[in-house]
């Protein structure tokens, strides 16, 4: 049992970890990350979600300060209305990686002030997929062509672009060919599915906003628990003192967490987290 004595703060991705991809009831977890932070704790959602696409009855938690969103691009106070750290793609860099998607069988998305994009004409149809959070998440997106959501004044710079694709070999070839771009060493690529590639401004990761957040709270590594499954939570299991991974998580997360805990759908993670109670 790792010694959780000294930790102060908590990082946790969301999907696959602290809620299962689809249909749980989130008041026992509301409930619980609130009792955490009655107790002083300081309890962070760490996400490649936008803002805008956080399950609301998780952002009005009361007591919940910073959230982590695009994989680490931003860290917001929510107490102040507030982006603190951003680490986001300048616009050209966005119309290159773009137009080397587009190569590819899927659909660019972007994600831009907390909310996300297709890149695609307005009113076209959607893939049909089996999953109803993907299919959430596709009808829940605006569709625009590309060249003009670039051209518009908040596109200066975006959070992060990516690649959804429900063809693995169309996937494979995404990451197998990007290194060799003239721009990939700008770009920070990760994965937080198998249906998708992303790409974030280089130098970005959960685990850079999570240690930006430590020094301005004046904590340590060695105050932070950390909770994740997938490819891009990672750098923020490294960087914790007790890092938690579902039984659900990708095989490098299980190897790359001090602790393994029950299954998403199981309540893994919450279930350990109560041992703070």
């Amino acid at each position: 049992m790792p010694d959780l004595k000294n930790i102060r703060i908590i990082f946790s991705d969301i999907d696959g970890t602290l809620l299962p991809f689809e249909g749980k009831d989130m008041t026992a977890t509301v409930r619980l990350i609130g009792e955490l932070i009655r107790r002083d704790y300081t309890f962070v959602l760490c996400t490649g979600r936008g803002t805008g696409n956080i399950p609301r009855i998780l952002m009005e938690i009361p007591g919940l300060r910073y959230v982590i969103t695009a994989n680490g691009a931003l860290v917001t106070d929510l107490a102040r209305s507030e982006v603190i750290y951003r680490n986001t793609v300048p616009r050209d860099l966005a119309r290159r990686l773009t137009r080397f998607l587009r190569g590819y069988r899927g659909i660019v998305f972007s994600y831009r002030c907390g909310r996300h994009f297709l890149d695609m004409p307005a009113g076209s149809p959607l893939p049909e997929v089996d999953s109803p959070s993907l299919r959430d998440w596709m009808h829940t997106a605006k569709t625009i062509p590309f060249e003009d959501y670039l051209a518009e004044p908040e596109s200066e710079f975006v959070d992060k672009v990516g690649f959804a694709t429900f063809d693995l070999e169309a996937r494979e070839a995404v990451m197998r060919d990007f290194p060799a771009q003239p721009f990939a060493s700008e770009l920070a690529p990760t994965t937080s599915g198998t249906w998708n590639v992303e790409f974030n401004a280089a130098g970005t990761s959960k685990g850079n906003a999570a240690h930006f957040l430590l020094d301005r709270l004046g904590l340590t590594p060695a105050n932070m628990l950390a909770a994740g499954d997938n490819i891009n939570d990672i750098p923020m299991l490294q960087l914790a003192a007790v890092s938690l991974a579902p039984a659900n998580a990708a095989p490098e997360t299980l190897a790359a967490a001090s602790v393994r805990v029950a299954d998403a759908g199981e309540d893994g993670v919450e279930n350990f987290l109560k041992q703070l109670l």
